[in-house]
This record gives C-alpha cells, structure tokens and sequence, in this order.
C-alpha cells in the first residue's frame, strides 16, 4: 500500500482585522483575501468603536481599513493604534479617486481602491511581506515614494489625534520647526506635523511651491500681497491667513521672482 507524508500546512504569518461599515464590503475582502493562505482574518468590526475594541484585544498584526464610515472616519483609530507594540499595519481600503494614490504613499500608508481587484490586492500583501521586520515583529508600511505630488492630489495631514485630507494647492505654505513642520491651509486653519522641510520639498509640485528661505515652502498662487514694513523687513500676506509672514528683502526678492 502506497503512503504519503503530508507536510504541515505553514500557520498564517500574519493576523489581520477587517474595518467597514458595510458587510457586503467585508465579505467581498473576505473572499480575496481567501487566495492569501499567509494571512489569517482574526475579527471584523463595522465602526472605530468596536475596531478599537478588536484591536486591543487581538493584537493583530494588519488592519484592512475603511475610511469612509458613519461618526467616525477611519482616521480615526490611527491614533489608538499609536502606543501599541507591535504596532498593527495599516491598508486603508477606499472609494477615493486617483487623486489618493500618492497621498496614501507619501505618507508611508498602503491602500486599495473599491471593488477591490485580485491583482492589486497581491500586489499589496507582497509588498508588506517582503517589507523589513522590525523587533516588534510587525512590517514597515510600504516605502515612501519618491514621486512628486500634483496640484489637485490628496494629502494626509496628521497633528496629534487629528487626520484631514486636503488637496495640495489647499496648502498656502510650509514654515520649518526642526523636525516638526507648521502647515497653513488656505481657510486660515494650521497644524503642527512631525516631518522635515526637506521632505516636503521633494513632495511638493516645484512649479506650485518655492523654497524661499531654509525654512519657508511658500504657495506662489497664495500670496495675496507684500507689503514693505521696514528697511529691512517686508510682510507677506497668504490668502485666508489671519497674520502676515514676515520677509527679509532677499526672501521677497526670491518669492518676487517667482510670481
């Protein structure tokens, strides 16, 4: 009689949670994620309550995240996820456009677009498993890109507790704070973000912002008007913005040259 060995099935590698408010969604997941014997779907919620709630009990190691869903977005269980260790990854699985592919990616945050495709869903979970794996187990986020943001982009913004979306020519300029940066939108709104200058300078369109100092990103079609305080100071005034950027004459000089 003819016998075999089977060799064990390899367990799961990572443990994952699925987020959306709408159950057909999760089921759709559910069925491509089948395909993926390396990832175990461990629970499901439907809101950032109960998500939060999962994830604090299971610990998983991926959330497969909605971010359009009735109270509460799901930008909103980032910040519950902070002192977490290990700290779950996070696709974010979105109705949004085009426009959302390289926000998503300049901010370190995969993602996949409603319905989701075989093919694109393959292509994330094999980007997160060849990811390096840090002491906590749990694998970096896909890597940053290095391509260019467009005018009409979204953007992830992040101060704290606090996740918005805006498009890039909603930002009126950029001033550093060493490792911090300090954002002004258009509505007259700011922020405080944890990223350099610099990295902001590689993202940002060139023909819609300039570098007119070591620490100013300034929105060319923001600029409302300069005007002369001193001999040797000149104020900037932004569209929306409730107080002027002060300028020195080299620095008006610069942004003069590119209006």
């Amino acid at each position: 009689m003819n016998t075999s060995i089977k060799t064990p099935a390899s367990p799961p590698r990572f443990r994952v949670i699925l987020v959306d408010d709408e159950p057909a969604a999760r089921v759709h997941l559910t069925n491509r994620l089948k395909s993926h014997p390396e990832l175990e779907i461990v629970g499901e919620a439907e809101d950032v309550t109960s998500a939060n709630d999962l994830v604090q009990a299971l610990k998983p190691d991926m959330i497969f995240l909605d971010i359009q869903m009735p109270k509460k977005n799901g930008f909103a269980l980032l910040p519950k996820l902070e002192n977490l260790i290990p700290k779950p990854a996070v696709v974010f699985v979105t109705a949004y456009d085009e426009y959302a592919i390289k926000a998503f990616e300049a901010n370190a945050l995969d993602y996949l677009t409603k319905p989701v495709s075989p093919a694109r869903l393959a292509k994330t979970i094999l980007r997160l498993s060849k990811s390096p794996i840090p002491e906590t187990g749990v694998p970096h986020p896909v890597a940053k890109t290095e391509e260019r943001l467009a005018e009409e982009d979204l953007v992830l913004l992040r101060d704290k507790s606090l996740f918005m979306m805006v498009k890039v020519r909603e930002i009126t300029a950029i001033e550093a704070h060493g490792d911090y940066t300090r954002i002004l939108l258009n509505e007259g709104n700011n922020l405080m973000m944890k990223q350099t200058l610099s990295r902001w300078e590689s993202q940002l369109p060139t023909g819609l912002f300039i570098k007119v100092s070591r620490s100013l990103l300034l929105n060319t079609q923001s600029v409302s008007k300069i005007v002369k305080k001193n001999l040797l100071t000149w104020e900037l005034h932004l569209q929306g913005a409730t107080e002027p950027i002060q300028l020195s004459n080299l620095e008006r000089k610069r942004l003069r040259a590119a209006l």
